[in-house]
């Protein structure tokens, strides 16, 4: 992806093969730290661990999480995939966005009107609302009438799974992480026919 571009130009891969394992560090050898990153295949425990300059994870899968090119077959255009198998990580998987959750509360309970065109007690209910909305978190506490107020056009199950997603939005770094392991794998295979 070129919006990550920045971040790698000069970096190299070097491959590591051990009996249970396969590391792939991925790096720039004129810099130190800055925006490495190793890829740990653990082929015994068909897991992944991703550390470096961006931050740690750890993902797992019964078959093929440990193999270095299956990863890239199975995981690297596939990164809803590959959230799934995240088993835990230093970085947020989700951040949340106040503009984005008010335009899809807006389009689903309020028929796309524009929060100016309101009536009070629907803008009073929508402040009350996003003064428990964290960028972090989203909403952090869902107020009983927001409940009852939504709840007209679904069940209340809905309203909480759809308050509970409203303006959510991926970390870009679970894409980085896929994209530099694409990067490195592919100056890999062009160097083994190199070679």
């Amino acid at each position: 992806m070129k919006k990550f571009d920045h971040y790698f130009s000069n970096h190299i891969a070097v491959k590591t093969e051990l009996e249970s394992a396969t590391i792939v560090d991925y790096y720039n050898p004129e810099k130190g730290y800055e925006y490495n990153l190793r890829y740990i295949f653990d082929k015994k425990n068909s897991s992944l661990a991703i550390t470096g300059d961006f931050g740690e994870l750890v993902a797992r899968n019964f078959y093929n999480m440990g193999e270095w090119d299956t990863f890239y077959k199975h995981y690297t255009g596939n990164l809803g995939y590959f959230l799934e198998k995240l088993l835990c990580s230093t970085r947020p998987v989700h951040y949340y966005d106040t503009d984005k959750a008010k335009r899809e509360i807006l389009n689903a309970f309020f028929d796309g009107a524009d929060y100016d065109d309101l009536d009070f007690d629907d803008e009073f209910l929508l402040d009350q609302l996003f003064d428990n909305f964290d960028e972090d978190k989203g909403f952090t506490y869902i107020l009983p009438d927001a409940f009852e107020r939504f709840s007209e056009d679904m069940e209340e199950y809905e309203v909480y799974e759809f308050l509970n997603t409203a303006g959510r939005y991926v970390n870009e770094v679970f894409e980085l992480y896929l994209d530099a392991y694409k990067r490195a794998y592919e100056y890999l295979k062009k160097e083994e026919k190199h070679d």
